[in-house]
């Protein structure tokens, strides 16, 4: 008798350490550990398909959710790292879904600073680092074309961020190599990403113009990525012969115009790799 009482004592005990862990938080940190695989802090630079989801009605809300489901059940199934970025709003509730999907949040601000120039001891309504790392993103983009930013505001969001969350995946999109230099040359990032703004949302894609993507690793170095019309494995592949590590995409994974699903697209793109 005393011997199932002992077995059942320590069946509680293991019960009560595992709740424990859910709610301190320490399971997140566990799915975060699973998603930096694929993470350049180990100097190696991997090729990626990093996906906008942007305000689409397909990919924001609940379907932003459901999207990204389907975007991990491809990364389970291929292993080619896969990032969603998404909206802040929608940021909590797809990490908490995606425990395997690396999830980068679609914007980030510096700190709001007192007159002395020191960050305030509170802040409202910004989108801090520290707020990014608690709510469980593993990267943000900035100065995407459609939110974008002066030089100066990069630097001070990349200071913040290396200072409160160094772990940070950071993306910093420019519509040329020449502002992608000059980026390059103010602050050390994960990634560069070209994305010409005339391309942008189009059928037009970025591999078409290869002096933009030769020029920009000519001047940035091999942490390049490419976006803009980028729809085919075709053109993943010709952007990576040009030295591109990955691609941005959003439209054409999306919101498909072949009558295919996101997840069909998807896969299809992942051959590339």
């Amino acid at each position: 008798m005393l011997e199932f009482f002992i077995i059942f004592l320590f069946i509680f005990f293991v019960f009560c350490i595992s709740e424990l862990y859910q709610i301190l938080g320490f399971r997140s940190t566990r799915k975060r550990q699973k998603i930096i695989i694929f993470s350049p802090d180990d100097g190696i630079l991997r090729s990626m398909i990093i996906i906008n989801f942007k305000d689409y009605d397909e990919s924001t809300g609940e379907n932003a959710v459901s999207l990204a489901k389907e975007f991990e059940k491809v990364f389970n199934e291929t292993g080619v790292p896969i990032v969603v970025v998404v909206h802040p709003f929608d940021l909590r509730n797809v990490v908490e879904a995606c425990p395997n999907l690396a999830v980068y949040c679609q914007t980030a601000d510096g700190y709001t600073l007192d007159e002395s120039h020191t960050k305030k001891k509170t802040q409202t309504g910004r989108i801090t680092p520290i707020m990014l790392k608690k709510t469980g993103a593993t990267g943000v983009i900035l100065n995407h074309a459609e939110n974008p930013l002066v030089d100066d505001e990069i630097e001070r969001i990349v200071n913040d961020m290396n200072a409160d969350f160094p772990e940070a995946q950071i993306v910093v999109c420019a519509g040329s190599s020449e502002r992608a230099e000059a980026v390059s040359k103010r602050v050390e990032v994960a990634y560069i990403a070209i994305e010409p703004p005339d391309l942008i949302g189009g059928d037009i894609s970025v591999t078409t113009r290869p002096e933009i993507i030769e020029e920009a690793v000519e001047k940035v170095g091999d942490n390049v990525l490419v976006g803009a019309g980028v729809k085919t494995a075709e053109d993943i592949t010709k952007a990576k012969e040009l030295g591109a590590k990955g691609v941005l995409l959003a439209s054409g994974v999306i919101k498909p115009k072949d009558g295919g699903t996101p997840y069909e697209s998807l896969i299809a793109l992942t051959k590339a790799f």
